[in-house]
């Protein structure tokens, strides 16, 4: 499914609820050192910090015809409405594919009850990148699943 528009966002997502636990701690060096990660985790630090501009730039450009400012701001607030305000982010694995890479994320939402009780929610996030003809990497699609 290449979702891109409304692909952050999908109805009925709720993640998996757990009362407050700590995140173990992620060593980054055991992520790989490649441009498609550097630029998955440059999309994935803009969308935490709640920074649209940020995160629509890193797209190519027929993808911010559909998914500009105003299509992150109101997915984002949709989205934190439902499984609440997204706190870190950690890499999982990447797939094999021959032109496209699939890149698998765990992202951890934080949100409070009515009785002020800390819950956090975790939900997988999929960003597959390619190549254009010139080289450059691209974010073809992202959501979650």
């Amino acid at each position: 499914m290449l979702c891109i528009g409304a692909a952050l966002l999908l109805p009925g997502i709720t993640g998996c609820v757990s009362p407050v636990r700590e995140m173990p701690q992620v060593e980054l060096a055991k992520e790989p050192k490649t441009p498609e990660h550097e630029l998955c985790r440059k999309l994935l630090i803009a969308f935490l910090n709640d920074d649209a501009k940020s995160f629509v730039k890193l797209l190519p450009t027929d993808t911010r015809k559909n998914f500009d400012v105003k299509e992150f701001n109101k997915t984002r607030k949709a989205l934190t409405s439902t499984i609440g305000e997204p706190v870190s982010f950690r890499y999982l694995t990447r797939l094999e594919f021959v032109s496209l890479t699939p890149h698998l994320w765990l992202i951890r939402f934080k949100r409070t009850d009515k009785k002020g009780q800390i819950f956090y929610s975790e939900a997988l996030f999929r960003i597959i990148t390619g190549r254009a003809a010139d080289g450059t990497v691209l974010v073809i699609s992202f959501h979650f699943l």
